[in-house]
């Protein structure tokens, strides 16, 4: 099956808080190589879904909404009564009107159109009736935060988790791989590397180190950048 962006949602989860990162501001909000993540996340999005959702804690009063809004990202929330990234999942799904959602965690700076197609041809290939999600893992850590989700199955699979206390989109995840339902793909470190060969795709801003080697990582793609074309 050819995957076309009409049956892709882009669906990023921003009802996080900065604690670690030491921060009163949303990650969202932070400025990579002078750009919001935010507006980075939703730039390479727009190449490749055909709807943006921005789902929010219930509450949440900042200017992300604001910039969601200005991005033309729908914006809900979580799934009342529930909140956490669980939450945001399943109220992403729900909201959708594709077949197949990329999740991501606001805090993901450098996502790739490459890996997010082949992830997305992955859970659409030859599974017509049966649609899998494609959770990429990496060192033996699954990463549900950054992956393929069809609404078939999964928004039923996480009222019903949620239902029974479950909080933790990891050990929901885990729970499925041991039933072996809802279908899933696991996306290897092998699978990753053919379109995203450092992984840098995955990775998410956390700490104040996490955004220092962030900053140095768009210094060296701008000096490699400004290198190419001098060469040319």
């Amino acid at each position: 099956m050819t995957f076309k962006p009409s049956q892709l949602t882009g669906i990023v989860l921003a009802g996080g808080r900065s604690r670690r990162l030491g921060s009163t501001q949303s990650k969202l909000l932070t400025r990579i190589d002078g750009e919001q993540i935010l507006i980075r996340i939703a730039d390479v999005l727009k190449k490749i879904t055909s709807e943006l959702v921005l789902v929010v804690r219930q509450n949440q009063d900042d200017d992300v909404l604001s910039l969601g809004v200005s991005l033309d990202m729908r914006v809900i929330t979580d799934t009342d009564p529930y909140s956490g990234p669980l939450a945001g999942i399943h109220a992403g799904l729900t909201a959708s009107t594709t077949p197949f959602n990329f999740v991501v965690a606001g805090d993901h700076p450098f996502i790739s159109t490459n890996l997010i197609t082949a992830m997305a041809m992955a859970a659409s290939h030859d599974r017509v009736s049966s649609p899998s999600a494609v959770i990429p893992q990496v060192d033996g850590l699954i990463n549900p935060l950054h992956a393929i989700y069809p609404r078939k199955h999964w928004i039923a699979y996480f009222a019903q988790v949620m239902s029974e206390g479950e909080t933790s989109p990891r050990r929901a995840i885990e729970k499925a791989k041991v039933a072996n339902y809802p279908p899933m793909t696991i996306f290897t470190d092998e699978d990753i590397a053919r379109t995203d060969p450092h992984k840098i795709s995955l990775f998410d801003i956390d700490t104040p180190e996490n955004l220092n080697f962030a900053k140095q990582i768009t210094e060296a793609q701008i000096s490699k950048d400004a290198t190419d074309h001098a060469m040319n």
